[in-house]
């Protein structure tokens, strides 16, 4: 009978136990997903003229993202489209990082413009010489994952797009641009 209180005792104190420490997971190092704090648009217009027609042109998105978790955030590369009209115009990707646990870090795929595919777009000489405006669309995508040594079921994973409207106006090298941000966590 004393060895059955002992077993009872024994069983009782580990669930306890158990319950206490899943209860500390779920309350202070349980995965959250993380944020986009912020994305911005830095344009480098280097050269223009419309006759004869040239353009250097540099779009940089700056995603700025916040890790709020215990663990480091890993992501891979960091891949920025341009388009001119529905027509693509550049690419590129930055290299994958890692963001550290509980901290802010902006990654940024700088593109450059291919001035011959714009030059070439049929609405080029009517962007530039009747609303002297030249409007460029951006798609960053950014794949990240929970560095934590974590069971299948509380991994984090979170997938980034920022898409970007940016019109440039060339004659008064000025440029405008608003982003739209999406977070889909796994």
């Amino acid at each position: 009978m004393a060895r059955i209180k002992k077993k009872v005792a024994v069983v009782g104190c580990c669930a306890l136990l158990g319950v206490a420490l899943v209860a500390l997971y779920l309350a202070v190092l349980r995965p959250c997903p993380p944020r986009v704090v912020s994305a911005a648009v830095d344009t480098q217009l280097r050269a223009f003229s419309v006759l004869p027609p040239e353009l250097n042109l540099t779009l940089a998105v700056e995603v700025t993202v916040h890790n709020p978790n215990h663990a480091p955030l890993r992501y891979g590369e960091v891949v920025t489209e341009v388009a001119y009209h529905g027509a693509a115009v550049g690419w590129s990707a930055a290299p994958a990082g890692k963001i550290p646990a509980r901290s802010t870090r902006t990654v940024r795929a700088p593109v450059q413009v291919d001035a011959a595919r714009a030059i070439l777009e049929r609405l080029y000489v009517v962007d530039v010489v009747a609303t002297g405006a030249l409007p460029f669309e951006t798609a960053t995508a950014v794949a990240g994952k929970d560095a934590a040594l974590r069971p299948q079921p509380f991994e984090v994973s979170a997938d980034f797009m920022v898409a970007c409207s940016v019109i440039v106006y060339p004659f008064k090298r000025e440029s405008s641009s608003r982003c739209a941000t999406s977070v889909r966590v796994t």
